[in-house]
């Protein structure tokens, strides 16, 4: 697996401040190394900017840090921690689409988003980068079976929405959503799979008016999401 890497100001010092394991941060002056050492045990090291362009072509401002591994948690920490709104990826496999809609996510409050374990875009650089920041906050949990995550999921009480083009669906902005809830966006190509829908309690559409009939999923999953969030 590849090692994950993290550059930039803002987001490294998100990543300590909520304790993430960091292996290692480096850094491009001595200036930025002592306040670091004051701020975490990292091991911090002071590298030349070729070192850095190297490693990433992005505007890293002088600091990179490299993840231990990237927290994966188990789907009873949803029943522990109890979240109102729940966001399920039903086989995402673009990166930019899978670190779009996790900014989004975190935006609009979601905490816990559940993913596939086969057949799904993996957590990488790419996707914390096009994330912006936004993985800090959610617990990201990893299932062998969507289906069989939502019978669990139903059984403590969530009502399952999912996004599809179906017939008995309903104009998703024309509900009012029961909570505790989980919401599912489908994979970019086949939308949500027909063995997860029959576990839905409401299917949603999003209405469509140009000539254009469909949205990108990131887009899709940031009205949905949106919508299923309002307080």
């Amino acid at each position: 697996m590849e090692k994950l890497i993290l550059w930039g100001k803002n987001s490294i010092n998100d990543a300590i401040i909520n304790k993430f394991p960091l292996e290692t941060i480096y850094v491009n002056s001595t200036k930025l190394s002592q306040k670091l050492q004051q701020q975490t045990t990292v091991p911090v090291h002071i590298k030349n900017n070729d070192f850095f362009n190297e490693i990433t072509n992005e505007n890293h401002q002088g600091i990179i840090a490299i993840l231990k591994y990237f927290p994966i948690h188990e789907l009873n920490t949803i029943q522990r921690d109890k979240p109102q709104n729940v966001l399920v990826l039903d086989h995402i496999q673009d990166p930019h689409n899978l670190g779009a809609i996790i900014r989004t996510a975190n935006a609009f409050g979601i905490s816990h988003i559940i993913i596939s374990k086969d057949r799904s875009a993996d957590i990488t650089s790419t996707v914390l980068k096009i994330s912006s920041g936004g993985f800090i906050g959610i617990k990201f949990i990893k299932v062998n079976n969507i289906v069989a995550a939502l019978k669990r999921l139903k059984n403590i009480g969530y009502w399952i929405y999912s996004s599809a083009l179906d017939k008995t669906a309903l104009n998703f902005d024309k509900l009012e959503y029961n909570k505790p809830s989980v919401l599912i966006i489908g994979n970019e190509a086949k939308g949500v799979s027909q063995p997860v829908l029959n576990q839905s309690d409401v299917i949603v559409y999003i209405p469509q008016y140009g000539s254009v009939q469909s949205l990108n999923v990131s887009v899709a999953a940031g009205l949905l999401i949106h919508q299923i969030t309002k307080r």
